[in-house]
């Protein structure tokens, strides 16, 4: 039983390489063959390491292809993927992670199984230049299989003409939070992890929820953990944390490595996401959110898309409407002025993590569709 996985381009500490770490995760220990591969470098040439990994290998097929250039990277990568499509063996099974740009080369492989792993809506994350996107889309029918994130984006893929469209849900793996626990500090702060991007996340509605909560409890603080935004920000949110007078309460944490994230959410006294409602937020699911369960903490939570599907408000989440800072603000509130009622709550959340979004009960769900035969 082997596997071979395309990924377009390496980027340690981004969501959808936490994603792919996860299924690999689960795929080594259930003893399937992989073969990784990797299409083109990050500015920095980083190589992905298997060396933690028994069933593994790894293919970067930039390797001789080295450049400064991101459009000399970019459009070499072409040219390597349509050389190790053609290399691929009869009855190969292919399983492409996002790398949509490059699906039509394996597709047009007629000899080989190829399934598609998606997490976000083909008109929320286009490829440029559109004729990649029109090439994209034509490819889709000629797919054995896909696999998505919720349920909108099950529709979405199937009016298009996808087959064998399952839902896998988001992947967490709970042992990286095993025996960790809060350390005493003497600051205190709601957590958020993710790009400061008010689109996809609603940075913006945390940042107004947090200066209500900051006029009854000043102690407390917001750390936003990812890429910190720069005094060119477009989204606005350094000047909206000056206007509200909040510069020493909210910190822009800057990217935190991956290994580091658990102990930071275990610390904290909320995780909080103030997700706004999108086709973004409708077809996606928050990766995010199966780490602020598995904290233990009270999670608040916008209720869009398919959260509502797994948490409940008042039982193992807060959940609040979307672009609702008000609202927003009095879940947190409460959480903070609540302790040992939030406690439990995300006790139960943590519950729901690691039944629903367990890494290797869903790895099993794709290897399942994939050598069911």
């Amino acid at each position: 039983m082997k596997l071979i996985i395309v990924y377009a381009c390496y980027k340690p500490n981004a969501a959808p390489t936490n994603r792919l770490l996860s299924l690999l995760k689960g795929l080594d220990d259930l003893g399937v063959k992989v073969e990784m591969v990797f299409i083109y470098a990050n500015k920095k040439g980083d190589k992905f390491d298997s060396s933690g990994f028994n069933h593994i290998t790894v293919q970067h097929l930039w390797e001789k292809r080295r450049s400064r250039s991101k459009w000399i990277r970019f459009s070499c990568s072409f040219i390597d993927a349509s050389r190790f499509a053609k290399s691929l063996a009869p009855q190969s099974r292919v399983l492409l992670m996002g790398s949509s740009q490059y699906l039509p080369f394996f597709t047009s492989r007629y000899d080989i199984s190829v399934y598609q792993e998606r997490t976000e809506h083909f008109n929320v994350v286009r490829l440029r230049p559109d004729f990649l996107q029109k090439r994209y889309l034509k490819a889709i029918p000629k797919l054995k299989g896909m696999f998505v994130i919720s349920t909108a984006l099950k529709e979405g893929y199937s009016r298009i003409g996808a087959k064998n469209v399952s839902v896998v849900n988001m992947m967490v793996d709970p042992n990286r939070f095993l025996g960790l626990v809060k350390q005493e500090n003497s600051i205190k702060y709601i957590a958020y992890c993710g790009s400061a991007s008010n689109n996809k996340d609603g940075v913006d509605d945390l940042i107004k929820a947090f200066a209500i909560v900051h006029r009854f409890h000043p102690d407390i603080k917001l750390y936003i953990m990812g890429k910190a935004p720069k005094n060119e920000d477009s989204a606005g949110n350094l000047a909206l944390v000056e206007e509200l007078g909040l510069t020493s309460s909210i910190v822009f944490k800057g990217i935190i490595p991956s290994a580091d994230i658990p102990q930071m959410l275990v610390n904290a006294e909320i995780a909080a996401l103030a997700r706004p409602d999108s086709l973004q937020a409708r077809c996606g699911f928050p990766t995010k959110l199966g780490e602020y369960l598995l904290s233990g903490n009270p999670v608040v939570v916008t209720s869009v898309g398919d959260i509502p599907l797994f948490l409940e408000d008042g039982k193992t989440a807060l959940l609040s409407d979307e672009s609702d800072p008000q609202g927003f603000a009095e879940k947190l509130l409460w959480a903070i002025d609540h302790k040992e009622e939030a406690k439990s709550i995300g006790q139960r959340g943590r519950e729901v993590a690691i039944r629903h979004f367990n890494y290797k009960s869903e790895t099993e769900k794709i290897i399942g569709t994939i050598f069911q035969d």
